[in-house]
C-alpha cells in the first residue's frame, strides 16, 4: 500500500489560479483511486512532509509576495510550473504513466528558466527552492507510476540518492592501502582504495544493482560510438566512464539542475564547446557531438592542472580534471592551494559529491572489467549502426516514418538532439544530417522525400506574432497557451529583455502540443481545466464536455463511489478539440460585478475563473486598487 501525506500550498500569491492544498492520506487511498481534499484558503502555510526541510521563518516572508506585480516574468513562470506539478501528480496517481512522464519532464525543464530569473532575489530563490525540493521529493519518493519508466530524470535522482548513501549513512571502515591496480602508458591509472571499494560495494548492492545493470548493458553499444572519438581527440579511453557515471549513458538524461545529455553539460558550458541549443535541437543530447565537446573540455581541464603539477608522470592529473568537471576548476585549485597537495586523495575539503566522484568512475570501470565477480550478467543492448540522409526542409518524424516505416520512437533514439519531433535544416549548408537505422530499405527514400510537404510542418507549429502596445512575454504566452521559455528559445531572446512594439516573434503554437501527443495517442483530444461552480454536478460536467463521469473521476483521482465535488476545484477534462472549440465560442458572457467589503482582484478573478490581468484590462485599471461598491465588468464562460 502506497501511503503518502502530501501538503502543498499551490499558489500563495497567485492571482491566476486558486491556492490548492492536496492532501493524500492513508484513509483516502484504495487500490484503484486516490481522492483529493481541497482547501481554497489563500494564505495557508506551506507544509511539505516526508523529509523535505522547510525553514518556517522563511515561510512567513512568503505573504509579502502578494504585493509584487504579477506581470513579473518570474512569478508568471512560477505559477505555470506549479500547475505543471499538479498535472504531473494528477496523472501519476491516475496511473497515466506516459502523461505523467511528459509532465514531469516539462516541470523540470521549467526550473532552468526559473533558476536564471531568481539568482539575485532572496525571496524568489526561496520560492524556487520550495517547488524544486517538493518536486524532487515527490518524483523520487512518492511517485506511483514513474518508476515503471526509464525516465530521463531517473539517473540524476539516482545520483542524488547515491550521495545521500555515502554522506548520511555510517558505513563500516575498511582499511586499505592505496593501490594502483592497473596502469598502462597513455591511460588513466586505476587506483583501488577504501573509497573505491565502498562504491564498488554500493553499486553491487540490491539497492543500486538494478540501475547499474542498465548502465552495463549499454556500455558495449556506446563504447563503439564514443571510444573512436576519444581516440581521435587524444584522450585516454577511461574517460568514457565519466559518461557512465554522469548519465548512465542515457542521451536524454536530465538533472534537476538542468544538466543534460550523456555527458551532463549545463547550457553555458555546452555553448562554450560548440553545442547548439535552440527550440528545435539541443546538441547536448547528441551522443557524438557531446562526446567531442566532453573530450575537449576535459583536455582543457587537464592542461590547467598540468601547469600546477608538471611532474605528473602517471597521469593522475586526470583525477583533478574529473573533480573539476564535477565542481569547477577554481574550486579544485583553491583546495590544492589550501592543502598544499596535487594528490586528489588529499583534497579533503572538496564538496562531498566531488570527493566521491572519482571513486565512482574507478568503481564502475572495475565492475565492468569483471562483472561476474560482482554479481552482474551483461545483456548488451543492440549496436546502433546507421546511414545518414541530408534533410534540406523542415519535416517531422511522423512524415519520415510514413516513407520509411521506422517508428518516431526509433527515429528519436538515433537522433536524440531533436527536441520536438521536427527536423529543422541547420548551419551554413542549410541541411540536417539525419541518422537512420542501417537495416532498412531506402531505395525509394529520395523520391518519397521529395514529395513531402514542408509547409505542413511549419503551419502545424509556428505562427508569427507582431508585438502590440502593452504586451509582454507573459501576456503573449497566455494568449497562445505556450510557455514563456518556448518563446524566448524560439526567438533567441532573453526573458528579461523588453519587447519592442512591432517586433516580430515566432510562436510555437498549440499545434506543437497536439503533434507531440499524436506520437503517443491518435485521439483528437485536448486537455482543459474546468473550475467547479455552484450548482455543478459531475453528470452535468460530463454532458457538457461529452465524456463520462467515470473518466472524469479517473483523470482527477476521485474515488469511484464519491460524487462530491467542491466549488472552486479545478477538474482536468479531456474532450475533443471540436467540442472544446464549440464550448469556448458559445459560453462567454459579460457580468457586472459589484465590489463587496473584503474583495480583492485576486478573490474576484478566482471567483469567476479568470485572470487578474484580464479583469484590469476590461476595466481600464492601472493598479490592483478597487473600492467597495465599484462595478467591474467580468467576461466569464459561465
Amino acid at each position: 500500500m502506497f501511503v503518502v501525506i502530501f501538503l502543498f500550498n499551490l499558489l500563495i500569491f497567485s492571482q491566476e489560479v486558486d491556492s490548492t492544498i492536496m492532501t493524500i492520506d492513508s484513509q483516502s487511498i484504495s487500490n484503484d483511486s486516490i481522492s483529493f481534499k481541497v482547501d481554497s484558503t489563500f494564505n495557508d502555510s506551506i507544509k511539505i512532509k516526508n523529509n523535505i526541510p522547510v525553514d518556517d521563518s522563511l515561510l512567513t516572508k512568503s505573504s509579502n509576495f502578494q504585493s509584487i506585480e504579477l506581470n513579473d516574468i518570474f512569478y508568471e513562470q512560477l505559477i505555470e510550473s506549479k500547475l505543471t506539478f499538479v498535472d504531473a501528480i494528477t496523472y501519476d496517481i491516475s496511473l497515466d504513466t506516459t502523461e505523467a512522464a511528459v509532465q514531469f519532464h516539462s516541470l523540470f525543464a521549467s526550473f532552468e528558466f526559473l533558476d536564471s530569473l531568481s539568482l539575485d532575489d532572496e525571496y524568489k530563490r526561496i520560492e524556487y527552492n520550495m517547488i524544486l525540493n517538493a518536486s524532487i521529493d515527490y518524483y523520487q519518493n512518492k511517485s506511483v507510476t514513474i518508476n515503471k519508466l526509464e525516465s530521463p530524470l531517473s539517473m540524476a535522482l539516482f545520483k542524488e540518492k547515491l550521495e545521500a548513501y555515502f554522506y548520511k549513512q555510517q558505513l563500516e571502515d575498511v582499511e586499505f592501502v592505496d593501490e594502483t591496480v592497473e596502469f598502462i602508458d597513455g591511460h588513466i591509472p586505476i587506483t583501488f582504495n577504501s573509497k573505491v571499494y565502498r562504491n564498488v560495494k554500493y553499486f553491487s548492492s540490491n539497492g543500486a544493482k538494478k540501475g547499474v545493470q542498465l548502465w552495463l548493458n549499454r556500455i558495449s553499444k556506446f563504447k563503439k560510438i564514443m571510444l573512436p572519438i576519444l581516440e581521435e581527440e587524444g584522450v585516454p579511453p577511461e574517460i568514457f566512464y565519466v559518461a557512465v557515471i554522469e548519465s548512465g549513458l542515457n542521451p536524454i538524461a536530465l538533472s534537476y539542475a538542468q544538466a543534460l545529455g550523456p555527458w551532463q553539460f549545463i547550457s553555458s558550458t555546452g555553448k562554450m564547446y560548440g553545442l547548439e541549443k535552440n527550440w528545435f535541437i539541443d546538441e547536448r543530447r547528441d551522443f557524438i557531438k557531446s562526446t567531442y565537446a566532453a573530450a575537449r573540455y576535459l583536455k582543457d581541464l587537464k592542461k590547467i592542472f598540468d601547469k600546477v603539477n608538471p611532474d605528473d608522470l602517471n597521469g593522475e592529473n586526470w583525477y583533478l580534471a574529473f573533480a573539476a568537471y564535477n565542481c569547477g576548476a577554481s574550486r579544485v585549485l583553491k583546495e590544492i592551494k589550501r592543502s598544499n597537495s596535487t594528490n586528489f586523495w588529499d583534497l579533503n575539503r572538496l564538496p562531498g559529491q566531488t570527493r566521491n566522484y572519482v571513486p565512482k568512475i574507478l568503481a564502475i570501470f572495475l565492475i565492468n572489467k569483471n562483472p561476474e565477480k560482482y554479481g552482474f550478467t551483461i545483456n548488451s543492448e543492440p549496436d546502433m549502426d546507421w546511414i545518414t540522409k541530408d534533410i534540406d526542409k523542415q519535416v517531422s518524424f511522423n512524415q519520415i516514418s510514413e516513407i520509411t516505416n521506422i517508428s518516431p520512437k526509433i527515429l528519436q533514439a538515433y537522433n536524440p538532439e531533436i527536441k520536438r519531433g521536427i527536423i529543422q535544416p541547420q548551419g551554413k549548408n542549410n541541411f540536417y544530417e539525419l541518422r537512420l537505422p542501417k537495416d532498412y530499405n531506402y531505395n525509394n527514400f529520395d523520391s518519397l522525400y521529395s514529395l513531402l510537404n514542408e509547409q505542413s510542418a511549419k503551419s502545424l507549429l509556428i505562427v508569427e506574432h507582431i508585438v502590440k502596445k502593452g504586451e509582454n512575454l507573459g501576456r503573449i504566452s497566455s494568449k497562445y497557451k505556450v510557455k514563456i521559455q518556448d518563446i524566448t528559445s524560439m526567438n533567441n531572446i532573453s526573458a528579461k529583455k523588453y519587447l519592442q512594439i512591432g517586433q516580430r516573434l515566432q510562436i510555437p503554437t498549440q499545434g506543437y502540443d497536439e503533434y507531440i501527443k499524436s506520437l503517443i495517442s491518435t485521439s483528437n483530444t485536448t486537455k482543459v481545466y474546468h473550475t467547479v461552480r455552484s450548482g455543478d454536478t459531475l453528470s452535468e460536467i460530463a454532458s457538457r464536455y461529452r465524456t463520462s463521469i467515470k473518466k472524469i473521476k479517473k483523470w482527477n483521482g476521485i474515488r469511484e463511489n464519491d460524487n462530491l465535488i467542491y466549488v472552486g476545484k479545478k477538474l482536468i477534462i479531456h474532450t475533443s478539440v471540436k467540442n472544446f472549440e464549440k464550448i469556448n465560442n458559445n459560453s462567454i458572457k459579460t457580468v457586472n460585478y459589484k465590489v463587496k467589503y473584503g474583495d480583492s482582484l485576486s478573490k474576484i478573478s478566482y471567483k469567476f475563473g479568470v485572470r487578474v490581468s484580464d479583469v484590469k484590462k476590461w476595466n481600464g485599471l492601472k493598479n490592483d486598487l478597487i473600492k467597495v461598491g465599484q462595478v467591474l465588468i467580468i467576461k466569464t464562460k459561465y
